[in-house]
């Protein structure tokens, strides 16, 4: 059922209370973990839930993701092309490290060797004996493009991609949001997850652009829930609700600031340069509602989550705050 038809109160009688409380508790404590740690800078632990303290959880804000800033930084902001900058966030969103774009380096469509490619990947792996893909999300194998080696199948995948003319200028040309994002999907390897994560890149405002963005689209615009988000949504409301995903996910948007409120929770907004409060986006909510399901399922015995936190192995404060010092929109000042 539509957003469209329907007015607020009608949608909030389609979540469950005691669980919709939980979302927005959750969301407030873990914004306040990274709060308590980069802005106030005090010792761990920065909060009494242990869920939170033992496992890792991502940041509630997806731009305070230290490789969401890797991808702003060092290719939104590249002095380059819409195209290259696209090819580059692709290449990146695939391998889901930034180490292994540091050493391929920045590519440009118009002189891409997949071979050259293919052998800067091999030697990370087989000479520095460096991992190349991420392990925070499935990468598949790509066997379909014929190899059993998959740094072969992803250079060739990219090397289809890097001479598909068309694929770029009818991104460039999309007229929504869901358009360009079904246009990414149209690419072999980039199924529903990977392909909204290049989408939601290519939406941020940077300084190259004069805070506009590569696609003139907002992360408010439009949303894919991935299988995490819809299995959180799923905890969220009750059985009977016909309402579809993105109606659920929209109102989330919309009645964050009166949510936090009627809780009387003090939630941390980031804010801008000039301190203007930056809202969670659509993307935002998306993201919180696959962590929640983590929560929730780890708050019930119903599992676990598949990487516990360990401060000692991740970066420092120092290092944090110098990631976020350089990005564009975002105050450490404290609120």
């Amino acid at each position: 059922m539509s957003e469209s038809i329907l007015n607020s109160g009608e949608i909030q009688r389609a979540f469950n209370d005691e669980s919709l409380n939980l979302f927005w508790r959750f969301i407030n404590k873990r914004q306040r973990v990274w709060h308590r740690r980069v802005i106030e800078g005090q010792s761990a632990p920065w909060t009494d839930d242990q869920i939170l303290q033992e496992n890792r959880f991502t940041n509630i804000y997806r731009q305070l993701d230290p490789g969401t800033q890797y991808a702003i930084q060092n290719i939104l902001e590249k002095d380059a092309s819409r195209k290259d900058k696209i090819f580059n966030i692709m290449i990146y969103r695939l391998v889901g490290r930034l180490e292994t774009h540091e050493d391929v380096g920045f590519q440009s469509l118009d002189d891409f060797d997949r071979k050259e490619f293919e052998e800067s990947l091999k030697h990370r792996r087989d000479t520095e004996d460096n991992t190349i893909f991420t392990g925070a999300y499935m990468v598949a194998g790509y066997h379909h493009m014929g190899s059993s080696d998959k740094v072969e199948n992803i250079s060739q995948l990219f090397g289809e991609i890097s001479s598909n003319s068309s694929f770029f200028s009818d991104l460039l040309s999309s007229e929504s949001a869901k358009q360009a994002y079904n246009t990414i999907r149209s690419q072999q390897g980039f199924g529903n997850f990977l392909s909204y994560q290049v989408l939601v890149d290519l939406l941020y405002p940077v300084d190259y652009y004069n805070n506009q963005s590569v696609l003139p689209f907002s992360a408010d615009d439009w949303s894919s829930p991935g299988p995490g988000a819809q299995k959180g949504i799923e905890r969220l409301t009750n059985d009977t609700t016909q309402l579809d995903d993105l109606t659920i996910m929209r109102w989330l948007k919309n009645n964050q600031q009166q949510e936090f409120n009627r809780l009387d929770l003090d939630f941390p907004y980031l804010t801008t340069e000039s301190g203007d409060q930056i809202d969670l986006s659509l993307a935002d909510i998306q993201n919180c509602l696959c962590e929640f399901y983590k929560y929730e399922k780890i708050l019930n015995s119903e599992g676990r989550a598949r990487r516990k936190f360990r401060n000692s192995e991740g970066r420092t404060v120092e290092e944090l705050r110098s990631i976020y010092e350089s990005a564009p929109n975002i105050s450490l000042n404290k609120m």
